[in-house]
């Protein structure tokens, strides 16, 4: 998953200068790779003390101003180790995906009734007061009730934008 950050020197912000670098994380070393070469007006060995922002990113997910860089630099290193280019990835990576606010998804095939039911009755139950979109379609999963519902490829991927924060909050929590 890419993580690019511009951080810009603060100062020169406020003096009406915009003025950083684009960095693809992770990096090796925050301080040699990126605020180094902001001129900062200080050292890596008595810190930068926040002379820095981050005013603008590319990734699927929300990265603040002032967040951590070095935090920032340490997800997109776990990310990197553990394989995980997108956030469906990161989705399927995580223990407890109910934390993110996602449905537990499956792929909607004959080895789902087989997993989640003990009859055809319970099936036919769970279907007949469920919402299933289209028979084509891609996942389902059980709702609140105990129900089925489909979703298409573009609803999981669009559950998975609206989500992302969070996914990536838990993954946080789960590896770092």
């Amino acid at each position: 998953m890419n993580i690019k950050v511009f951080v810009s020197n603060l100062a020169k912000y406020n003096d009406g200068e915009l003025n950083g670098q684009w960095t693809t994380l992770p990096v090796d070393d925050v301080n040699k790779d990126i605020l180094d070469k902001l001129d900062l007006g200080g050292d890596s060995k008595h810190g930068y003390h926040h002379d820095w922002f981050i005013s603008d990113y590319e990734a699927p997910f929300k990265i603040s101003e002032y967040a951590d860089l070095y935090q920032l630099n340490e997800l997109a290193n776990s990310l990197l180790e553990n394989n995980i280019d997108t956030l469906e990835d990161a989705y399927n990576f995580l223990d407890d995906k109910e934390a993110t606010g996602c449905e537990d998804v499956y792929d909607f095939d004959d080895d789902f009734f087989d997993m989640m039911f003990s009859s055809r009755q319970e099936v036919a139950r769970a279907v007949f007061f469920g919402d299933i979109h289209n028979w084509m379609d891609d996942y389902i999963f059980i709702n609140s009730y105990g129900n089925c519902e489909s979703m298409s490829e573009y609803d999981y991927q669009e559950m998975l934008e609206e989500n992302a924060d969070r996914i990536i909050d838990e993954y946080k929590e789960e590896n770092l």
